[in-house]
């Protein structure tokens, strides 16, 4: 049963839902990371601005120790109350990196620096070394650890682009892959349906099997195919049967000729009986009823002839000797040939290999050649029957008349269906069509040589049947 959730379409829709979920996951990943890097980098620029207030702490203790200046301890004293306010607001973060022992020793060496120039705005005497070592250690703690804070901030960015890199990779992988398994099972089952049209392309269809373990448009398109292939495959046989039909047409004025000369025979023989019948001793009597049963069984294989051609047969195969197939289809126009003035010269030997093939469609090649030869020959001529074994494994026939000839330009399409050189009405095209298509099916196939008005000859090629068995 269908389940539309098998179906190509739904997962395809499947497949694009999943890739814009993951999208819009990575979206959110990354903004996240961004806003998080920002962040990062504001607080690197409060952290540098506090490293500038300790330097300009620094600078002002020089000139307050140099006493270059006038305005040296409002300055420091400004800087500092700076710092106290960057250390009360980045606290946390200077906590997170150096640590608390830390934070509190930087802290206290910072109380006792600032309380150090608020005793001196008061006239108590400084230790210059001691605020020195003291500024040192303020700068110090603070380029250690705006370092730590930038080694850990790169490592972090480090960190952002390795997993956007990763992230990316798996998702275009996973993509591909998913990509892949949805595809790869439609793409072999289609390479399915290349094979089988260039099979049936060339005469040599068989139905396609399905491998799909679900079914969707693909399975349908596979049906869809082998009924087309199958409903094709019908209509051939129909055209085939339909050109019997059109042949018998073409040659029933032979047909009629060659079955009323039996019966005149008979109607004479009867009329001499009933006349004579007193008069007639028994062994004349015998006579007449005897020549009445030959002309009866003449006629009568003449209807049986034309019925095993036409008889719409389901297709076999069988060892066939050419040369029989030859023969009947002679006998079967033989009359025909008498009325257009048409003598058979026939060159097959009887002792050729034999074939595998259907008797009676190598039967409907022969016709339509013959048939052919017979259109193209009004005021008579010759049509001449030759075989020899090829080299590579086949049978070549030659059936060659000494007709018109079959114009240069014309020659590589007399095998294209509805293709015809004869006036509208007196031809469909599909003879040699046929003809092309029934060798093809027989693993054959056929050329031609013209030249236009000395004659054409058809080259049929048939494989020999121990070839044919020993391929397979």
């Amino acid at each position: 049963m269908h389940n539309p959730k098998h179906t190509i379409k739904y997962r395809i829709v499947r497949l694009y839902l999943v890739i814009v979920a993951i999208i819009s996951l990575l979206i959110t990943a990354y903004s996240w990371q961004m806003l998080s890097i920002e962040r990062k980098l504001t607080t690197l620029e409060n952290f540098h601005a506090l490293f500038d207030n300790v330097l300009e702490v620094r600078r002002y203790e020089k000139n307050f120790l140099l006493n270059v200046g006038g305005d040296n301890l409002e300055k420091i004293i400004f800087y500092l109350d700076n710092i106290d306010r960057d250390i009360e607001q980045l606290g946390g973060e200077i906590a997170s990196v150096a640590g608390y022992p830390a934070l509190r020793e930087f802290q206290a060496t910072l109380r006792t620096y600032k309380a150090t120039f608020t005793d001196s705005s008061s006239g108590i005497s400084v230790d210059p070394q001691a605020i020195r070592n003291k500024g040192k250690a303020l700068v110090n703690f603070v380029s250690n650890f705006l370092a730590l804070k930038q080694a850990r901030i790169k490592k972090g960015l480090k960190l952002i682009v390795i997993s956007y890199i990763l992230v990316t990779a798996v998702f275009i992988f996973s993509i591909l892959l998913l990509f892949r398994l949805q595809v790869r099972n439609v793409l072999h089952r289609i390479s399915f349906l290349q094979k089988a049209t260039n099979d049936l392309v060339n005469d040599n269809f068989t139905p396609i099997t399905d491998y799909g373990d679900r079914y969707d448009e693909v399975s349908e398109l596979i049906l869809a195919f082998n009924k087309m292939a199958a409903q094709l495959n019908i209509k051939q046989d129909q055209l085939i049967q339909s050109r019997k039909l059109a042949a018998i047409g073409t040659f029933s004025s032979g047909i009629a000729h060659e079955l009323n000369n039996p019966l005149n025979n008979i109607s004479l023989s009867a009329d001499t009986l009933i006349e004579e019948y007193n008069e007639l001793d028994e062994t004349e009597a015998k006579e007449i009823l005897s020549d009445i049963m030959i002309q009866t069984d003449r006629a009568s294989k003449i209807v049986r002839n034309l019925l095993d051609f036409s008889r719409d047969k389901a297709p076999s195969t069988s060892l066939l000797n050419i040369k029989a197939v030859t023969d009947a289809t002679v006998k079967l126009i033989a009359n025909q040939l008498r009325i257009n003035a048409i003598w058979v010269e026939d060159y097959i030997p009887e002792n050729l290999p034999e074939i595998n093939g259907d008797f009676q469609k190598l039967q409907q090649v022969f016709l339509n050649l013959f048939i052919n030869a017979i259109q193209v020959m009004p005021e008579g001529g010759l049509i001449y029957l030759e075989a020899i074994c090829e080299p590579e494994g086949f049978i070549k026939i030659n059936v060659g008349d000494t007709g018109s000839g079959i114009a240069p330009e014309d020659q590589k399409h007399i095998f294209d269906p509805f293709f015809t050189t004869k006036e509208v009405g007196k031809g469909t095209g599909l003879g040699l069509s046929i003809v092309y298509g029934i060798i093809k099916k027989h693993g054959g196939y056929i050329e031609v040589k013209s030249k236009m008005n000395v004659g054409t000859t058809f080259s049929v090629y048939l494989p020999i049947a121990a070839t044919k068995a020993g391929e397979q």
